[in-house]
């Protein structure tokens, strides 16, 4: 199996679509060569179509329970604690989400990292996130420039979700 010589931390953040999408492309390329990828997801509100592809591509996926979104974040973060060091990619998708509404810490996430392989590649992605960028190597902000939504296109499905 293969693994990587030495292990970052990235933020996906801003207003901007494209945080989660650049996630999945991140865990695509990184299965495809064969390392051991695991998404954690802490406030997706549908089953998405990539839901359904990452079995297939032997990406897992786990989703937090929107019945009890505290108690869920909670588990997502320990199981994040657990896997840290059985895989080579950990992304944790809606992490500003879940920090924004008191589920997650920073001091979760400096945690976490203090517990990382130095070989294992660990995604951030969410809203909100610039005040983690002191904790990251690379950081990415999504900005909209221009957008379909602000003319009334909503979601769409094989696009957005």
């Amino acid at each position: 199996m293969a693994s990587l010589e030495v292990g970052r931390v990235q933020i996906y953040t801003g207003d901007g679509k494209g945080k989660t999408t650049a996630a999945l492309g991140l865990a695509l390329r990184a299965t495809g060569y064969g390392l051991n990828v695991l998404m954690l997801q802490f406030a997706k509100k549908l089953h998405c179509a990539e839901h359904d592809a990452a079995p297939r591509l032997g990406l897992r996926i786990v989703q937090a329970d929107r019945v009890t979104p505290e108690a869920c974040a909670a588990q997502i973060m320990e199981l994040a604690r657990e896997q840290i060091s059985q895989v080579d990619v950990l992304i944790l998708d809606e992490l500003g989400e879940a920090m924004r509404r008191g589920f997650a810490t920073r001091e979760d996430v400096e945690a976490l990292i203090a517990i990382k392989p130095t070989t294992t590649e660990l995604v951030l992605t969410g809203r909100g996130l610039l005040p983690l960028a002191d904790l990251a190597d690379l950081v990415t902000e999504m900005r909209p420039v221009k957008h379909y939504f602000d003319e009334g296109l909503l979601a769409r499905q094989g696009i957005e979700y």
